[in-house]
């Protein structure tokens, strides 16, 4: 499995997404990517990649790809 994938699975594990979603898949179009989804994205980069993510930052990002390159940037290997 490549990062990508770890990183996808990792999202919809982590945020209970139910659907199959990719790199393309559209934030709007997650149900579970509401306000508490969001949340828990951001305490989940805190807690399992060691990033702090600010609400504008998750506010820019407009498919599942815009939150993958800002788990990238952890120093954890993936």
């Amino acid at each position: 499995m490549n990062k990508k994938s770890n990183l996808i699975k990792e999202i919809k594990n982590n945020l209970k997404i139910k659907k199959k979603i990719s790199e393309t898949t559209p934030l709007d179009s997650i149900d579970e990517f509401d306000s508490i989804g969001r949340l828990t994205f951001i305490a989940m980069a805190d807690k399992k990649f060691k990033i702090d993510i600010t609400g504008d930052q998750l506010t820019k990002c407009n498919n599942v790809n815009d939150l993958i390159v800002l788990l990238s940037k952890s120093k954890r290997k993936i």
